[in-house]
């Protein structure tokens, strides 16, 4: 897995690849909570070159949205291949996270 932060329209969204798994998730937690701890306002995810997410990765963003719900913050994931969403679907986990179709959309709403 590779993490990028860019910034777009002066936000800062967070670029994922690769497979987001058990040996990946720690570095994926270290850098979202990172960002989280400076009290971000929103955090775009960027999900479109993500091939695989397993629970311990969903398990990352859980935790980070509830951080992040504490002081008022929005986890916002955009560029979702069907695969992933498939599994967000099945655990009902589409209803919990903001979720949206590209990086526009994200700045729109």
């Amino acid at each position: 897995m590779n993490i990028t932060v860019a910034v777009y329209r002066g936000k800062k969204v967070v670029e994922l690849s690769g497979d987001i798994d058990m040996y990946s998730s720690p570095e994926l937690r270290e850098h979202l909570m990172a960002l989280i701890r400076r009290k971000v306002p929103s955090l775009p995810v960027n999900f479109g070159n993500v091939s695989y997410i397993d629970s311990s990765g969903i398990a990352t963003f859980v935790e980070g949205l509830k951080c992040m719900k504490s002081y008022g913050g929005r986890l916002q994931f955009f560029g979702i291949p069907e695969g992933i969403m498939e599994i967000l679907r099945f655990s009902k986990l589409d209803r919990v996270f903001e979720i949206y179709g590209n990086i526009e959309d994200v700045f729109d709403s």
